[in-house]
């Protein structure tokens, strides 16, 4: 998962504290503020965006492996709901699959044309020798006749 930028972060919370109708209010809060580490909320957005990766990466029907772990653009994490975001997981796998089918076809058949290949040339092969060995028998009958036409 690619990180959340700090525009995305902010406009969130933006929208959050327009929704709820009020400013902060910090210098009201309750909270001491020298207890939460720097980068806390952005920690905690992200381990969250990670929970819903997770969890449209998983499904009770499939086994899933870590070559099979789909990252997803915070953005569409942040939009979408569990379901949709299961669907392009979905989506995005069926399309793997169809490029590692496509890969194995075109090694398949390059495979197959270096075995088509190999057995055209062994024919070619055996095709010499068989005209190499009729060459010489030619060759014999030939001398035998010369020979038989030499003694008589």
């Amino acid at each position: 998962m690619t990180s959340i930028t700090s525009v995305e972060l902010n406009y969130l919370v933006f929208r959050y504290l327009q929704e709820s109708g009020y400013e902060a209010g910090i210098n009201t809060c309750s909270i001491d503020g020298n207890l939460i580490p720097p980068g806390a909320l952005i920690r905690f957005v992200q381990k969250g965006l990670q929970y819903l990766e997770m969890e449209a990466n998983l499904s009770n029907s499939d086994v899933e492996t870590d070559e099979d772990f789909s990252f997803l653009h915070p953005l569409d994490i942040i939009t979408k709901d569990v379901n949709q975001l299961q669907q392009l997981v979905k989506e995005r796998r069926k399309n793997r699959d169809k490029d590692r089918d496509r890969e194995v076809e075109r090694e398949y058949e390059g495979e197959r044309g270096q075995v088509i290949e190999k057995e055209i040339q062994e024919k070619e092969k055996e095709h010499d020798k068989d005209r190499k060995k009729e060459l010489a028998d030619s060759d014999m009958v030939t001398n035998q006749e010369e020979n038989d036409s030499s003694q008589a």
